[in-house]
């Protein structure tokens, strides 16, 4: 189970390492291609300008630090945790439901973020303001539910991690 966690985070990451690259090359990209970008992310050319600064900036954090770096560790532990305790006492059902919520809840944080920056903007109100915040509402719980699932995530890796170095080894 160790190997085969450690292929799904670590193919996870790289993934994510590329999305986090792509983000970060649409800051000094977004006056170059405005076009492609208000096309591209339905977002008025008027309001790219905050959409990146307010928007994107969490996007292309959350996408390196949760997605990329956070994924990468789990999948380096999962497989260096039982050779520390030369023993491995992972759950299946943990990992499993670690992997896929770990991955949903990094996609639908994103999405929200996302959804909140075009619509909001839209409506032609100043992030923050009680309007804005009234106008996306709708989308809130898709951010809750994906930070949800990430500290599900936390805690199933946590388990399983704390289960196999701490669990007293059968006698031989």
């Amino acid at each position: 189970m160790a190997q085969k966690m450690a292929k799904y985070f670590i193919t996870s990451a790289l993934f994510f390492l590329i999305m986090g690259c792509l983000e970060g090359i649409m800051f000094p990209t977004k006056i170059y291609f405005k076009w492609f970008y208000s096309t591209f992310m339905h977002i008025p050319p008027e309001y790219l300008k905050p959409f990146f600064i307010d928007f994107v900036k969490k996007i292309h954090t959350h996408i390196n630090l949760i997605g990329w770096v956070s994924s990468a560790l789990m999948g380096i532990l999962y497989y260096l945790v039982p050779q520390i305790q030369g023993d491995e006492r992972y759950r299946v059902w943990a990992c499993y439901a670690n992997f896929w919520c770990h991955i949903s809840g990094i996609v639908l944080l994103c999405a929200g973020f996302h959804l909140i920056g075009t619509f909001g903007l839209a409506t032609g109100f100043a992030h923050g303001t009680t309007e804005f915040r009234k106008a996306v509402t709708p989308f809130k719980p898709i951010v809750i539910t994906g930070g949800l699932l990430i500290i599900t995530s936390a805690f199933l890796f946590s388990y399983n991690i704390i289960r196999t170095l701490y669990r007293k080894s059968k006698p031989i």
